[in-house]
Parts: structure tokens; sequence; C-alpha cells
């Protein structure tokens, strides 16, 4: 893996987290948890957290080695079996990530252009970004992750006259059992962070820079649903498909940016197809470590069309992908807290045998 900087693996862990989240999870929190949907977030993100501190541990038994080359290398069978299991996580998560942005796209942006013409250009674009390797992935992280961190924390002080606090009220009067679904929706999405120690050896990355991307992003996405429930209202957003960006429509900045939200979204677009091509590059990168005779260059493109058609085949329609979210994270549970609890526990290096020192005769 060719070195990174702690700049470029911060940006690539908030954007990883934070493109994909804000398309359709602020409508679920504002459903289950309604005005108190932001407190979603803390629990979902301390076990994550947690998750990826053993992790990063673990990785740090083997210097210079990603998990996925120490996995295979320590374990023959069962590395492998890890690693496979990862892969079908993750390759999950790219076919869900290029249906989501289509169904976005065709909705809001092209609705005359057939969906599946969409993705295969979306997928196109994302297979491009993909065979670069490392460092594509890790430019196009360090460009779109400061620019996008850098408008949802201006957005407040444009749009701060057209609060309406009466939309968030009651303040105090907090159901937990609602927040706990919420956290159940958005615990897997924030659980994405975890794929950095599989890509990444300890030497290139600090664990308190996972832990900067996570807490950051985290806290982003925690601004934007509270943005939405003070503009749009809780009501609204929760039959909303796509409340960030009627929230991003409702931005106005004199008569001459009255789409503003055109500009966000030219800017959000590149930084979501950068998700997906993080997800492709997670993929074909695990499949290089584990057969290392194959090219993980050439694997992009039958990978990527095979995921399209996964797309529609999990999700035939959009509606399919809010439903699928409460069912997915009971998946996420094993990848996001068991794998890791295990790995943590017994992938530990072979222990060399102490050298004995001669004894002196006595006599």
């Amino acid at each position: 893996m060719n070195k990174v900087t702690n700049r470029q693996f911060r940006m690539l862990g908030i954007t990883y987290i934070l493109n994909t989240t804000l398309i359709h999870v602020p409508s679920e929190l504002a459903n289950y948890a309604k005005q108190h949907a932001y407190l979603s977030f803390f629990p979902a993100g301390i076990v994550v957290a947690l998750m990826f501190l053993l992790l990063s541990k673990s990785a740090k038994r083997f210097p210079g080695k990603d998990l996925f080359q120490s996995l295979n290398g320590r374990y023959k069978v069962i590395g492998r079996v890890i690693t496979i299991l990862y892969l079908i996580f993750f390759f999950i998560i790219l076919a869900r990530d290029i249906r989501m942005v289509a169904d976005f796209t065709n909705v809001v942006l092209l609705p005359l252009t057939p969906i599946f013409i969409i993705s295969i250009a979306i997928t196109a674009t994302v297979i491009y970004i993909a065979r670069g390797g490392v460092q594509t992935v890790m430019g196009i992280a360090d460009l779109y992750g400061p620019m996008m961190t850098t408008v949802v924390l201006i957005i407040p002080f444009i749009v701060a006259k057209d609060f309406d606090f009466s939309y968030i009220k009651p303040y105090f009067y907090v159901d937990w059992a609602g927040v706990g679904k919420g956290s159940w929706v958005v615990f897997s999405y924030l659980g994405q962070i975890l794929a950095l120690p599989f890509i990444f050896s300890s030497k290139d990355y600090r664990i308190r820079d996972g832990m900067y991307a996570l807490i950051l992003s985290t806290g982003l996405l925690l601004l934007i649903v509270i943005m939405i429930s003070l503009l749009v209202g809780v009501p609204i957003a929760e039959s909303l498909m796509y409340p960030s960006y009627e929230m991003s429509r409702q931005i106005k900045i004199t008569d001459f940016l009255d789409r503003f939200d055109m500009l966000l979204v030219g800017l959000w677009f590149p930084a979501v197809l950068l998700n997906i091509a993080t997800s492709l590059f997670i993929i074909c990168y695990g499949l290089k470590t584990m057969i290392p005779q194959i090219s993980g260059k050439m694997m992009t493109s039958p990978i990527g069309l095979f995921a399209v058609v996964t797309a529609f085949w999990i999700y035939p329609n959009s509606i399919e992908v809010f439903r699928f979210d409460r069912e997915w994270t009971v998946v996420a549970l094993v990848f996001v807290i068991v794998l890791p609890i295990f790995i943590f526990l017994f992938h530990r290096p072979h222990r060399k045998p102490r050298m004995q020192e001669p004894r002196e005769d006595a006599t």
C-alpha cells in the first residue's frame, strides 16, 4: 500500500460515511426519533468507535500489514473465510449505494433518462476511479472532503434567519424507543469506517485520525439532521424521500443564486461517486490480497457491472432501499461487532520460542 498522509486518511473516512448517509437516512431518523433524531447518532457512534479501536489494535500487531494481508498470511483457511465475508459485506454496500445514487439522479436531476442507463454511467465512472488505485481515491478524498465539510459548516450561518425552533418542540420529551430505532438504522452507515484498517496498515495511519474522521463525520450528519428539523420540519421530513435535498432548496442567496441547491449537488455528486469507488476498490484489493495471481485493476469492470445487476435484483424499487435498512443492521452487527471482537481476541502473531540460556556446569 502506498504511503498516505494523515489528512488524506481523515478525509477518506469522513467522505466514506457522510455522502451516502445523508441521502435518505435523515428521513428514517425523523420517522423514528422525531424532533430528537440527532440523538440517534450518539449510541451508534460510541459502539462503532469502540469497534474501530479494536480493529486498529489488531492491525498494530502486524506492523506494515493491513488486516486483509495479516489475516490471509496468518490463517490460510479462517483468514480467507473472514476476508470473503467482508468482501460480500462491502459488495452489498456497493450495490446499495449504486441503487441509491441512481434513484436520486433519476428523481432529481434526470427524470426522463432510464434509470438503468444512469446506473451504467455511474458505474463506468466509478470503475475508472477505482482502477486508478489508492492514490486516485485518496486524491479525490483530499479534494472533496474539505469542500463538503466546509459547505456543511457554512450553511447554518446562511439559513439561521429561517430557523423555526417550534419544529423541535417539546425540547425535553424524548422518545427513547424512537431514538433507539434511529440508532439501529444509522449504525450500519457509521460502521463503514471499519473498512479503513483492512486496506491501510498500522504504519499508514494513526488511530486518532480514524477517531477524528468518525467524530467529525458524525457531527456533520448530526448538524444536517438538526438543520432539516429546523428548516423543513419533522412532519414533512419524515414523509420526504430526500429531505437533505429539500433542505438545500430552501437556501437562497439573493435572486442571482436562487438555485443554490444545484451548486451543492454539483459538489456532492463527485464526492458520492468517490464513496462507491472506495467500496469497489476495497473489494478488488481484498481479492488481490487473497488471490495474488489475479489483477485487482482487471477485476474492477466485472465486479462493477455485476454490482449494477445485483443492485436491481436486491432492490427492485427505491422503497426497498428504505425497507432493507432495518434488516441490513442485523447483518451489519456481525461485521461491525462480532467479527471485530473475534479478530481482536484471536488474531495474534506467532509467538517466537525463547532461546534457552546455556547453564554452567556446577562441577
